[in-house]
């Protein structure tokens, strides 16, 4: 079974992040130092970590694999929309609230837990969601919170995670071996991914009382919607995959863990700059983090009970 230990290494990364919102709330550090950290989880640790995944021998099966990985998140983006554009207009949602449904943090959570229950080798999958999150936040993600300006194209593929997808999938086809100094570097720094980002969320939590979290009682709409309703259809949707197609168990696996995570935390940035209520974003993103420790263990126990 998968999800004991999927339960096992999610309550090791919260262990992390309560020691960091504890060293908050006692003003050993500061709530927004977070800030600075997410900067270099985003830009640097991340990009790391997926152009790492790359670095292994191309098979038919890796090939064949990460195209079926693009089509499954791929299919769980598009069934988020339309749950979103639902919630518009039937519950008046915002762009913060439709993103956050739409959204999930499928690199801080995601890329260690699956190394964690899968093995190293398998992160490589995870570059395929990462690659689609990308590409529809930058375009349509941004679109609902900034209607005036088109998206730029040049920001999108200078993105450096998309960056690190291109440049890992040259290396993958072209067969081309760094120096293994580099690739050390590159190791070393990817290993840093999950205690980073739970001590990036537990700062943020440090920060907020409880009395903040809930000052906007349709947080727990948006906690429904996300982890709830969008995560339980994504969980039927992938079950029928893997009964009815012939695909990779554990690659659906992987892009359902995706699926299922927490919101994405890059919503809070994108709040805060084009001033749409990031304090609720922020709100959204803490209560959906620590609602998963619940959550992501007991959908994966149904999956698998759904696939025998």
């Amino acid at each position: 079974m998968i999800a004991l230990p999927l339960a096992k290494k999610i309550a090791e990364l919260f262990l992390i992040l309560f020691a960091a919102a504890a060293l908050v709330k006692t003003g050993i550090l500061k709530a927004e130092n977070s800030k600075i950290l997410s900067k270099l989880s985003l830009y640097f640790i991340t990009p790391c970590v997926i152009f790492n995944s790359f670095q292994k021998e191309l098979t038919d099966e890796i090939g064949q694999g990460l195209l079926t990985a693009v089509a499954l998140a791929t299919g769980f983006e598009l069934l988020f929309f339309l749950i979103a554009a639902v919630l518009r207009r039937v519950w008046k949602a915002t762009e913060v609230e439709r993103a956050s449904v739409v959204f999930s943090n499928v690199g801080n959570l995601v890329i260690p837990l699956v190394s964690f229950v899968l093995g190293p080798e398998w992160v490589i999958y995870t570059s395929a969601y990462i690659f689609v999150f990308n590409l529809l936040f930058w375009t349509i993600g941004i679109r609902m919170f900034d209607r005036e300006s088109k998206p730029g194209i040049r920001k999108i593929l200078l993105n450096p995670n998309l960056l690190a997808t291109w440049a890992g999938l040259i290396t993958l086809f072209t067969r081309l071996k760094l120096p293994e100094p580099v690739m050390l570097a590159f190791s070393d720094v990817a290993a840093m991914i999950g205690p980073l980002s739970m001590m990036i969320t537990g700062m943020m939590i440090g920060g907020m009382t409880f009395r903040n979290m809930f000052s906007n009682h349709r947080v727990f709409g948006v906690l429904f919607f996300r982890m709830i309703l969008a995560s339980g259809l994504a969980v039927f949707a992938a079950a029928l995959v893997v009964r009815f197609l012939p695909v990779d168990r554990n690659i659906v696996m992987i892009m359902l863990l995706g699926a299922i995570a927490p919101t994405a935390s890059n919503i809070n940035q994108v709040a805060i700059l084009y001033n749409r209520d990031a304090g609720y974003a922020s709100a959204i993103n803490v209560l959906t983090t620590l609602f998963c420790i619940v959550t992501i263990p007991l959908w994966f126990m149904l999956f698998e009970s759904l696939i025998g």
